[in-house]
């Protein structure tokens, strides 16, 4: 049996977001968002990360994603104190259910904002040209990436590609969502699509259990210009926990829009990230660090 804390551990959020490099040539605004949110007094916070897709069919993606991760903190952290409450004598299965109503809510919710910001900014002649108002979801297209925390619990939820990781005391990082058979690098899932809760990914992890120290979450921009391919995200998990022990989560914080400039660069996509770390002896070695600077 895994002994519990006295008191549930707070949860420092972060967060960095980069224009790509082709679409500073091609002029054209971000796709990506992010956002976060937390209460220190709860023990509680939330982080949503999407990537609007960009193409022609999708021009108005950059909206779709900033309604996203809206969408997203808004309903996951409705579920907050039911999580919370269920620390103690609820199961997995009652958390990934109310999960599943959450990630279904979502969806209702990124949809009636969709519509709303529509019927004020109606297509012009030229955008229903390309068919907009046939499918009038499809231009605002989104994958979405979530995760929270309340008490022991905590949830992660997907639609579409990029990656979440999870990263233990020890180093070791895991996935905690279920792959997606039908990413194949070149095609992703979407919230625009006509049965977006078929994309859906859900996962459950206690916090105490599973020894989590930090959690990142990250659109395809990242991954995608890596050398190595499978290991990548491990490696970055090392590094993140590392150097939140070692420098500091303001110095992380610091570092993350340089970070996510070379990938930016590189591959030339959107670059966003957004992590949750633990701020505790348990998941951070040196708590005392968590709001300093180093000296140089």
């Amino acid at each position: 049996m895994t002994d519990r804390p006295d008191s549930d551990p707070a949860w420092t959020t972060l967060s960095g977001t980069t224009i790509g490099s082709v679409h500073v040539r091609d002029r054209l605004p971000i796709q990506d968002a992010v956002l976060t949110w937390s209460d220190d007094a709860q023990r509680q916070a939330v982080v949503a990360v999407a990537d609007g897709h960009g193409h022609r069919n999708h021009f108005r993606s950059d909206t779709g994603a900033a309604l996203a991760v809206v969408s997203a903190v808004e309903e996951l952290r409705r579920i907050l104190p039911d999580l919370a409450a269920g620390t103690a004598s609820g199961t997995a299965a009652d958390a990934r259910d109310r999960l599943q109503r959450a990630g279904a809510a979502i969806v209702a919710t990124w949809t009636d904002k969709v519509r709303h910001h529509l019927a004020a900014n109606p297509y012009a002649p030229a955008e229903d040209g390309l068919g907009a108002s046939a499918d009038p979801l499809r231009a605002y297209g989104s994958t979405l990436l979530a995760a929270a925390v309340a008490g022991d619990v905590m949830v992660f939820l997907q639609i579409g590609d990029g990656d979440t990781v999870l990263v233990a005391a020890d180093g070791s990082t895991s996935r905690p969502l279920p792959e997606d058979p039908d990413l194949d690098g070149l095609h992703t899932s979407s919230l625009c699509q006509p049965r977006p809760l078929d994309a859906l990914r859900v996962g459950v992890v206690d916090t105490v259990a599973d020894r989590v120290a930090l959690v990142f979450l990250c659109t395809d921009g990242f991954g995608r210009s890596r050398v190595d391919a499978d290991g990548w995200w491990r490696q970055t998990g090392e590094q993140l926990l590392e150097f939140s022990r070692t420098r500091g989560v303001d110095w992380v914080r610091e570092q993350l829009p340089e970070w996510l400039a070379e990938p930016a660069l590189i591959g030339g996509d959107d670059t966003t990230m957004a992590l949750l770390v633990r701020a505790d002896a348990a998941g951070v070695a040196r708590p005392d660090l968590i709001d300093t600077v180093p000296t140089p």
